[in-house]
């Protein structure tokens, strides 16, 4: 890496909490200052507990903290692609995130409010809280970080960002805060960031075709889909995959893990496109569960984010509960 003069500079890293037990996705988000530079690619480098670097593309970032508790370091960096493999620094920052060993009632303390983000289209997302105390919560305010604000009974919301005028390659990021307001006590608060795209040309083709077959029963167990991703107009390295599950009551888990141990790849094709699968296992299904949705993310050369996206398991609705008989009146 060449360190290259600039007026860029990383104001500063957000999280989504101070701290997180071992095992927990986090979300952090960059800020910037100064005046952008064209053809810049944002990008997230850490070591993993095996000392291989890990990059991440974009100004946000979810990071899953290791099985170990202790002192990681995560670092921001700001860059431009000199050629020839040579990358100059722009700007960068780097952050310390602690992660602490926890057990069951401690995660609960920690992070009685949870808030899922799940983006729908171009600029659209759906946002899920999840509430683990006893208190009754009479009501959600967001802040959506646009300047748009609502208040509701309900723990989910949806909320649209503009993209007119954003240009094909151009992203901005948003945090999003969550206020619970609780029966008893004082509010709760969450956070989390989305990150929006700009609309491509009406003649621009998406980087990836994707061929998806309906989710079918295997023999052991659980559900198999068919996944095919072919590369259409650049080199793609895959990241990461965001599963997330949909619940008939309501609720919603999301999980993130690397993307080789969701997908097997059955076939190697070219520019970093496959030919594979993903399984639903019995337990990752459960009664009660509506809909699983698997995101996979990853980035082409210049270092955009790609994500393709497909539903690996769906539920019919579940019977009503038969009615209560009245008994007929008395004469």
């Amino acid at each position: 890496m060449v360190p290259l003069t600039s007026s860029v500079v990383v104001d500063a890293i957000e999280t989504d909490r101070s701290w997180v037990c071992e095992g927990e996705p986090l979300g952090l988000s960059a800020r910037f200052g100064g005046v952008a530079e064209p053809g810049a690619v944002y990008r997230w480098v850490w070591l993993t507990e095996r000392g291989e670097a890990e990059l991440h593309p974009g100004p946000t970032l979810s990071w899953k903290a290791p099985d170990r508790a202790g002192r990681y370091a995560v670092r921001f960096q700001v860059c431009k692609d000199l050629g020839g493999r040579r990358v100059g620094v722009l700007a960068e920052r780097l952050i310390e995130i602690d992660v602490r060993s926890c057990g069951r009632g401690e995660r609960q303390e920690y992070e009685p409010l949870r808030l899922a983000v799940t983006q729908r289209g171009q600029g659209a997302f759906s946002f899920q809280a999840s509430y683990q105390g006893s208190e009754r919560v009479e009501a959600y305010v967001w802040e959506f970080g646009d300047g748009s604000t609502t208040t509701t009974s309900e723990p989910q919301v949806e909320h649209a960002y503009a993209v007119q005028g954003m240009g094909a390659q151009e992203t901005r990021s948003f945090t999003v805060k969550l206020s619970a307001r609780l029966s008893r006590g004082g509010p709760l608060s969450a956070t989390a960031f989305v990150q929006t795209r700009g609309q491509p040309a009406s003649d621009e083709l998406h980087p990836v075709v994707l061929e998806v077959s309906r989710w079918r029963p295997m023999p052991e167990g659980g559900w198999r889909s068919e996944v095919v991703a072919r590369s259409v107009s650049s080199d793609i390295t895959w990241d990461r995959l965001e599963r997330v599950t949909q619940r008939w009551d309501g609720g919603v888990d999301v999980t993130t893990r690397k993307w080789s141990e969701v997908v097997r790849v059955d076939e190697g094709l070219e520019r970093g496109g496959f030919r594979g699968h993903v399984r639903v296992s019995p337990s990752e299904a459960p009664p009660g569960t509506k809909q699983i949705l698997d995101f996979l993310y990853g980035y082409d050369a210049t270092g955009q984010e790609v994500v393709v996206s497909w539903s690996s398991f769906k539920s019919e609705a579940p019977p009503e509960p038969p009615k209560a008989v009245e008994p007929p009146p008395r004469k």
